[in-house]
């Protein structure tokens, strides 16, 4: 039986390796026309600009969910520029194109990363933060050090700390290599990978027709999975307990059939913030900046205005 478990790892490690040298020929890899790179100590965040069209009404931030990347939030900065307002989309270390961590890493928190690459492009007190899930926890931890505009969250999932215990299994050669094998070959099943979309958004049409090369081009690139495992132990907890620190108006927004974040996670974020404008979004999944942009587009517009 061991025999065959090591096997199965010598495997799965060699088809990861495979997948990440294949991405390693091409230097000149970009992931899509608009793709900009922000270098900060060993790590290159990548993101995308997309301008305001016409008249500049504000500056946002776009931090997405886990497993997702810049890719997500495709909808929600097309309808926003529409509206006046650049949006700056970026991936978040370990997730889209932005850089895996590793033990050959000098980590530095992803507040701080994002904060820097902010700070590179205009000051924070011109900045409205936008944070889906994921993003949203990390959105709340850069708004209570940084005087930003405004604070938009999508179903926010509160970060916690994983277990130091854990860190010797989880971030070994042998389960980085499963992990990596698994998103570079288990998202090539098409079908899997609309389910998971269909559980997140509770839309099977949209499901259904979803340009999945959008999530698996991101997954199947530069050991994504042994991303993951590194990141389980360099996350910072959201900060919950000094959300008071947060100065500036906070949208929270919600989903009736969101099955991905708890009612403990919902009921977190709603007593941090009791002053918060909130919506939800009747019938919505968890993934519903995608397949509800128009209607999530409008609320933040009007909650902007005010």
């Amino acid at each position: 039986m061991k025999k065959i478990i090591s096997i199965i790892c010598a495997v799965s490690i060699a088809l990861s390796c495979f997948g990440i040298f294949a991405y390693a020929d091409d230097a000149a890899f970009m992931p899509y026309e608009d793709s900009k790179f922000f270098e900060y100590g060993d790590y290159d965040i990548h993101y995308r600009v997309v301008p305001a069209k016409g008249e500049q009404k504000g500056r946002i931030m776009m931090l997405h969910g886990f497993l997702c990347s810049t890719f997500a939030w495709r909808n929600m900065a097309a309808n926003l520029s529409e509206a006046g307002y650049e949006c700056v989309l970026a991936d978040l270390p370990n997730f889209g194109f932005s850089t895996r961590e590793s033990d050959e890493i000098t980590v530095v928190d992803r507040e701080i990363l994002i904060t820097e690459l902010m700070k590179s492009i205009a000051p924070m007190d011109e900045w409205i933060i936008a944070g889906h899930s994921m993003g949203g926890g990390v959105a709340v931890n850069i708004a209570i050090e940084n005087p930003v505009e405004a604070l938009l969250l999508y179903c926010p999932a509160p970060q916690s700390e994983f277990p130091k215990a854990m860190e010797g299994i989880m971030t070994s050669g042998v389960m980085k290599g499963i992990m990596n094998a698994f998103f570079n070959y288990g998202t090539r099943i098409d079908i899997l990978v609309k389910l998971i979309v269909f559980a997140a958004t509770m839309d099977w049409e949209f499901s259904m027709n979803y340009e999945l090369d959008g999530i698996t081009d991101a997954t199947q690139y530069d050991g994504f999975g042994g991303g993951l495992c590194e990141m389980m132990f360099n996350v910072k907890a959201t900060n919950l307990e000094n959300a008071d620190k947060v100065a500036c108006p906070v949208l929270l927004c919600q989903a009736s059939k969101d099955v991905i974040i708890s009612s403990t996670m919902k009921e977190q974020m709603g007593s941090a913030f009791p002053d918060a404008e909130t919506y939800l979004v009747e019938g919505g999944g968890h993934q519903c900046i995608e397949n509800r942009a128009d209607e999530l587009c409008t609320v933040a517009v009007d909650f902007l205005k005010k």
